[in-house]
């Protein structure tokens, strides 16, 4: 029986192209085209088997996500890093492979050390009116530590909401307060969108330090905190103890227009827009050096 290897590669993708990362009957998902993609390829046989570290929502887009599939070692030799890549980007859209490492047949992606979101307040209509950006960094440093997070979460059956955030600061581009990231071993359904409404809300004046810092102790109340819209959460990376990926992409949203000062609630609708396209150009350019 031929060897064979696990290949570990590490992907990105454009959230509103599609309906979440996994596979999903009757709508697209970025599995399932990565299953196309390669079936169509052929290098890895006519049914590949994938698994992804990481599940996202509709929405959300990736700048990293994570997953392996197990071909023959014959083949991963002949091919090497840059044909694997570009063998499965051919047969894709709204998802590039930008990198591809040699791993054993039974590495799980899903065992990461770390996950790494980012978060665009800055868009957010709640931001766009004056607030105190102090208030908001204290709010970051509440998530921080070991909590019971059911009140920022939608609670999934039989899953524990126990999470340890190894930590929430501020992104920020040229010194502007532009959202907040946030690392962790894992994260719970909907969590770190939760956290980022129950900042918008602080920033609006409509909550406040003690009420998030409640909710973070009592642990059992149901979700009454609003979700930040998908499209402005950013899977940014997954650390791995035994394999880095890190180093292996450019410069990435380093360029993101701030909002217009001083704008009405419509003109910051069309700002809004404009920063969506902004953000999808600026994804599609870094691109390009791996197709």
């Amino acid at each position: 029986m031929a060897e064979t290897v696990g290949i570990a590669f590490a992907f990105s993708y454009i959230g509103d192209a599609f309906h979440g990362s996994q596979i999903q009957p009757k709508v697209r998902t970025v599995q399932k085209d990565l299953q196309i993609a390669f079936h169509k390829a052929k290098f890895a046989g006519t049914n590949p088997s994938l698994r992804i570290s990481s599940r996202t929502d509709a929405g959300v887009t990736a700048r990293m996500n994570v997953a392996v599939c197990v071909i023959k070692k014959s083949i991963w030799q002949k091919m090497g890093d840059v044909r694997f890549r570009r063998s499965l980007n051919d047969h894709l859209k709204d998802v590039v492979v930008w990198a591809a490492e040699e791993t054993s047949p039974d590495w799980n992606p899903r065992i990461a050390s770390r996950r790494i979101y980012r978060f665009r307040l800055e868009t957010m209509r709640q931001f766009n009116k004056p607030h105190d950006q102090d208030v908001i960094l204290e709010v970051m440093k509440l998530f921080e530590g070991t909590h019971d997070f059911t009140g920022y979460c939608r609670p999934e059956e039989g899953r524990m909401t126990t999470r340890t955030v190894d930590y929430c600061k501020p992104w920020r581009i040229d010194g502007r307060l532009v959202g907040f990231e946030i690392g962790a071993q894992s994260f719970l359904w909907n969590q770190v969108r939760r956290m980022a409404w129950a900042m918008s809300e602080v920033a609006l004046g409509t909550s406040s330090i003690e009420v998030i810092r409640e909710a973070l102790e009592m642990g059992e109340q149901p979700p009454f905190f609003g979700l930040g819209p998908s499209k402005w959460l950013t899977l940014w990376a997954i650390e791995y103890e035994d394999i880095s990926f890190n180093d292996k992409f450019g410069k990435f949203f380093d360029g993101l227009s701030a909002p217009p000062v001083g704008i009405n609630g419509r003109q910051f609708e069309v700002w809004q827009q404009s920063a969506d396209h902004e953000q999808k150009q600026l994804l599609l350019n870094s691109w390009l050096p791996y197709l």
